[in-house]
């Protein structure tokens, strides 16, 4: 028995013109599984009722299924790169040295997004959820390890339960995927200096957070004939949120003050200017320095808040929106894109649609 979460790529279930009576759980062969705090998917087809007039209800019937989840699981470099794919709609991979691989992502204005299969284990109960979309990606760190959440939006399911004796049989360990990202691996830059040169924030940096949302349309997949999902949902419009929290004091005052009136060196609120700035975070791995992960915003509003209570410290948070106009040079250091996000992540994933199962279990 196991209880956890792990995804594949290979999705049969958009590959078999949305029958799933055509699906067999045991083809489905996760990339990865990973044990996680909290998996959850329903299928969100409430009974609708009708009352015909009468104080109570005298006649019920399915309802249309949209169904969603959502997983939480601590960040490591490799298991990443799948998260990364469903959120972004532009991939190029380029093969290292070392056995090592550069994944780079990218925001543009494709509407269809990858799709996934998964595995949700309930000690020995198999839920196989199909047409996996990535529909909101979180990622937020303090003084722990990295969190990752996502909600997902799918299209069916199947399950299938164990057997008394039988175990589920994970596949090989990713390598590396056992070493979290933790807070000490993490560096944030916010601004630029003239030459181009990443800056620091003055002060130091008590947590950071990004939400990302991709809005899916889920009811045009709705249609006459099923009360299933029948087609792959479409990307709406990508929202990205930062949230960069610091101490109040003599190394943060100005920059804090700065976001707050919208203008560097403003002594009250500008009529009507807003500060634009870039904001970088930097992974780099105590254990494997080699392995890295980069996520660049080019462009972001900047506002802050604080507030005073009491005798404790007075925290100030550094809000930011992206948006879509910055522009980011990729790893070829020629080709130039526009976009609200870039990652470049560096690991030991091959490319996304062939990856290879290592096993560096000792």
């Amino acid at each position: 028995m196991a209880r956890g979460f792990g995804l594949t790529l290979n999705d049969p279930y958009y590959n078999s013109d949305f029958d799933i009576d055509t699906v067999d759980i045991d083809d489905i062969e996760v990339d990865w599984f990973q044990k996680m705090p909290e998996v959850n998917f329903e299928l969100g087809d409430e009974p609708e009722t009708d009352d015909g007039g009468s104080r109570s209800d005298v006649v019920a019937w399915a309802s249309a299924a949209k169904p969603s989840g959502s997983t939480s699981a601590k960040v490591d470099l490799q298991r990443i790169t799948w998260y990364l794919f469903g959120f972004l709609d532009h991939y190029l991979h380029t093969a290292g040295e070392n056995g090592l691989h550069i994944h780079e992502f990218w925001g543009g204005e494709n509407h269809e997004l990858p799709t996934f299969a998964g595995l949700a284990m309930y000690d020995a109960l198999k839920l196989a959820v199909f047409g996996l979309i990535v529909d909101g990606f979180k990622l937020e760190v303090s003084d722990g390890a990295m969190d990752v959440n996502i909600d997902w939006l799918y299209g069916n399911e199947t399950y299938d339960i164990l057997g008394e004796n039988e175990d589920f049989e994970e596949p090989a360990e990713l390598i590396d995927s056992r070493i979290p990202v933790r807070f000490y691996d993490v560096h944030v830059y916010l601004n630029k200096d003239t030459q181009g040169n990443w800056l620091k924030p003055g002060s130091t940096q008590t947590s950071w957070s990004m939400e990302g949302n991709n809005n899916h349309d889920q009811d045009g997949t709705l249609g006459l004939g099923s009360r299933f999902p029948q087609e792959r949902p479409q990307a709406g419009k990508r929202n990205i949120s930062l949230s960069l929290a610091t101490t109040l004091s003599r190394r943060s005052y100005k920059d804090v003050m700065d976001a707050r009136y919208g203008k560097v060196d403003a002594k009250s609120p500008d009529k009507c200017r807003i500060l634009k700035i870039p904001m970088r975070l930097v992974v780099i791995q105590c254990e494997n320095p080699d392995q890295q992960l980069i996520i660049e915003f080019p462009e972001c509003t900047l506002k802050s808040e604080f507030d005073l209570k009491g005798a404790d410290r007075v925290e100030a948070t550094l809000n930011l929106q992206t948006l879509g106009n910055g522009e980011v040079t990729l790893a070829d250091e020629t080709t130039k894109v526009n976009t609200d996000m870039y990652v470049k992540l560096i690991n030991k994933v091959p490319e996304m649609g062939s990856v290879e199962e290592v096993d560096d279990s000792p």
